[in-house]
């Protein structure tokens, strides 16, 4: 997964990265998900919670066996990314000390996409996703750290 100092690239490069999958690899969930985990905040702090959530993403191992039999693999296309108005209340709310600076929030809309094989035609399908990505980049860190993902569809507004 590329890292950046930027907070909104990074956002968007986790949602790329989070939603970047192909059955027919030979990879496995837990692979992609070490892809994610990866660049999360290396004081470990959230890495429990961060992998429960990476792991939320994605199909679960019984599920990925049985969409390797069509082939399937799925891709992001990002619409907008923004920090949501709900962020500077959560920070407005935050005690003292609670949020590294340098954290944010940016809430991704984009469709998903998933391509596949069915009866011998490809076949696919999109739909619409939401979902917040928590970073905490500089001053902190010279690159940005993934902390926290919202459920999927239940971002901040």
């Amino acid at each position: 997964m590329a890292r950046s100092a930027d907070p909104e690239q990074f956002a968007r490069n986790v949602a790329t990265t989070l939603f970047a999958w192909d059955t027919a690899t030979g990879l496995l969930p837990l692979d992609y998900t070490s892809a994610v985990l990866a660049v999360g905040d290396p004081s470990g702090a959230e890495q429990a919670g961060l992998a429960t959530d990476v792991a939320a993403y994605l199909p679960s191992r019984t599920a990925w066996q049985d969409l390797r039999e069509y082939g399937t693999s799925q891709h992001l296309t990002i619409d907008r990314a923004y920090i949501p108005d709900q962020w500077g209340e959560a920070v407005a709310q935050a005690p003292e000390g609670q949020l590294a600076p340098g954290t944010v929030a940016y809430t991704i809309e984009g469709t998903r996409h998933r391509t596949g094989t069915w009866n011998g035609e490809r076949v696919g399908s999109a739909h619409k996703v939401e979902f917040t990505v928590f970073v905490v980049c500089a001053p902190t860190y010279d690159t940005c750290h993934l902390l926290r993902l919202s459920q999927l569809d239940n971002p901040l507004r």
